[in-house]
């Protein structure tokens, strides 16, 4: 009765070791399935070579991003590019790890946006990055709730969720820089305008802790409108980016508004503005008076020369209300006019 009992003990044994066998198995082999390793493995220790970045559809829209010596620059538009969105997107790739692993049937692909983009019709991006002689290449397809996206390297039958989410967007003037200037409101020494109609004027502070710029002239009979809404256009060259920018035509229209703003520390922003077709182009001269007070000190903000170097001969399409803002009339920097007195 014993030796039956030991032999039942050691079978149910036998059984609980072989389950826990299968189980394990079962689980290695379900992590297999969810992935978990890093897409591209030989990637990180060429991080800092990679020198071009390349995006494309099937479409035929596309964008280069090369490094060069002081940046890196959008090549379609021989512009400075958003150099930190571009070392996100490299950075990003790097790190990206397979959270599961999808379709290897290529009817399937399109349904997760991983088809070759070799049509019109294809909605993936084919993105690579060049190190070297070594290309990663990667096809990026749909988004998944804004936390990860399906993926497949060109040469690999097996597409991936992959995670983190990135945006491939290969519209060149996504890629731009486009700060123009993000200079502070007590930073501006002098501003003068030409507006397109009425008359030229001049806003001022002696000091740099002044609070208030003051109007001139003002004309007869009329008062100058509030501090807060002749300190506001001071306010213009705050986070004032782009949307768009081009080369000057040959044949470029005559701007027919102009703006100088100067800046205690010695830079000299000139703005040529015009209108056509309900929006608003700017070209900007940049330049620094070595005769301005503290300007024989390097300076701590670069605008001018970041300008001076990269503005020449550009045309920025900037939003219309940033264009109201530099080229105000002097008629918004007076208090209303007063009522007509009755003729007798």
């Amino acid at each position: 009765m014993i030796h039956k009992r030991s032999w039942l003990l050691a079978g149910s044994a036998l059984v609980l070791l072989i389950a826990g066998l299968w189980l394990s198995l079962h689980r290695a082999s379900v992590q297999s399935e969810m992935g978990g390793g890093r897409l591209f493995t030989d990637l990180a220790p060429a991080v800092a070579d990679v020198s071009e970045v390349r995006l494309s559809k099937g479409d035929g829209s596309r964008v280069t991003l090369r490094k060069q010596p002081d940046g890196w620059i959008v090549v379609e538009r021989q512009y400075a590019a958003d150099a930190s969105r571009v070392r996100e997107l490299i950075l990003n790739l790097t790190h990206m790890k397979i959270v599961e692993h999808k379709t290897r049937d290529p009817a399937n692909y399109a349904k997760l946006g991983v088809e070759a983009p070799d049509s019109p019709t294809a909605t993936s991006t084919l993105v690579e990055l060049v190190a070297g002689q070594k290309t990663w290449p990667l096809l990026v397809g749909k988004n998944a709730e804004g936390r990860a996206v399906y993926v497949r390297k060109p040469a690999d039958p097996a597409s991936a969720l992959a995670e983190p989410a990135i945006t491939v967007d290969p519209d060149p003037k996504r890629w731009l820089d486009r700060q123009i200037t993000d200079l502070a409101n007590a930073s501006i020494k002098e501003i003068s305008v030409k507006p397109a109609s009425g008359p030229a004027y001049l806003l001022s502070r002696a000091a740099s802790t002044d609070q208030d710029l003051a109007l001139s002239p003002v004309p007869r009979g009329r008062e100058a409108a509030s501090s807060m809404s002749i300190n506001a256009q001071a306010d213009a060259l705050t986070a004032f980016n782009f949307d768009d920018m081009r080369p000057v035509a040959e044949n470029a229209p005559t701007a027919t508004e102009r703006a100088t703003f100067r800046t205690f520390d010695g830079q000299v922003l000139e703005f040529a503005g015009r209108k056509d077709n309900g929006k608003a182009y700017i070209t900007v001269t940049a330049s620094r008076d070595a005769a301005a007070d503290g300007a024989d000190a390097k300076p701590a903000d670069q605008t001018a020369e970041r300008l001076a170097a990269r503005a020449r001969g550009i045309e920025y399409e900037i939003p219309v209300y940033k264009y109201e803002a530099l080229f105000k009339p002097q008629e918004q920097l007076l208090e209303p006019k007063g009522p007509e007195p009755k003729k007798r």
